[in-house]
């Protein structure tokens, strides 16, 4: 699948991407679909986001691999779209693993995986 990009303006006027999302290798033998998410994941974009994660699961794919390393912001949003991408692969045997998070992503997610709030999904830090 082609690379999605919503576009706004940056600070000098010009469009910059808010967010991409890229669909990489599919295992269609073992269910497995990878994703690239950069930019932002927040209120303005987790719903495209989650259309997107969302048809992967319709399509029959169970287990998703998200690398993270481009995003640079994840709200209540994003970590909202990741439990409930969770819980609805719970329903057939699949996982989401979330891998490559940086700077305040990554510091965002072990914060969570840390604390007594019960969060689905594995996270592999950045190597």
């Amino acid at each position: 699948m082609a690379p999605t990009i919503l576009p706004t303006a940056g600070t000098s006027g010009d469009p910059t991407p808010l967010f991409g999302c890229t669909f990489g290798p599919h295992d269609d033998v073992n269910h497995v679909a990878s994703v690239r998410i950069r930019g932002a994941l927040c209120a303005v974009t987790a719903d495209d986001h989650a259309r997107q994660l969302d048809d992967l699961v319709d399509q029959g794919y169970t287990d998703l691999n998200v690398e993270l390393e481009g995003l640079l912001l994840c709200t209540s949003d994003g970590l909202d779209l990741w439990d409930d991408l969770q819980h609805r692969l719970d329903d057939v045997s699949g996982h989401l693993t979330l891998t490559g998070a940086t700077g305040v992503v990554r510091r965002v997610l072990e914060v969570v995986v840390r604390s007594d709030i019960h969060f689905c999904p594995t996270v592999v830090p950045a190597a």
